[in-house]
């Protein structure tokens, strides 16, 4: 009837001071990797700059039209909102009309030179073409169509150093 018994006795475990030092010990590698996480984020990658850095000119251009493709620019032209640069799209307000354009100036750098160079893009409505699908709009019926469908901007992308050496200009149209 004792059989559930048999192991136990009454000495006491032996607990050694192991458990404070192999804490110390992994503490303090998780912070010598997260250490070298972070250097290489930063340093290597060059992932968590305040200015971009680009290999070209050309790439820094194509970077600005990608940045005013997913920026809120399109809405602020539509609506006639403030532009990014603090200017308004257009001077009638209230009505949107051809060559309504917003200005955004980005910053950047270029990977083996110093100095931070300027990005200039220009975002402009070019025109209207009815999507397919949707009903035709008229004066009769001016509420705009959902998402900007229909709508046809310009994007132009400038980049020009102080010397003059490293230009490019890309040119887009881009339709929501």
């Amino acid at each position: 009837m004792v059989y559930g018994r048999g192991g136990y006795t009454i000495e006491k475990h032996k607990v050694r001071g192991v458990a404070l030092i192999s804490a110390l010990i992994t503490a303090v590698i998780v912070l010598i990797l997260l250490g070298g996480l972070y250097f290489m984020l930063t340093r290597l990658f060059e992932s968590a700059e305040a200015v971009r850095i680009y290999s070209s000119a050309r790439e820094a251009a194509i970077s600005g039209v990608n940045y005013a493709i997913t920026s809120d620019v399109f809405d602020r032209i539509v609506y006639n909102l403030p532009c990014p640069d603090g200017n308004p799209p257009c001077s009638v307000a209230g009505s949107l009309t051809y060559n309504c354009c917003c200005n955004i100036r980005l910053q950047f750098r270029l990977k083996g030179y110093s100095g931070v160079f300027n990005n200039n893009v220009k975002v402009c409505f070019a025109g209207y073409r009815p999507p397919s699908g949707y009903a035709i709009t008229g004066v009769a019926y001016s509420k705009l169509p959902p998402g900007n469908k229909g709508f046809i901007f310009s994007i132009i992308s400038e980049v020009n150093d102080p010397q003059n050496v490293h230009n490019a200009r890309i040119e887009a149209v881009y339709t929501p």
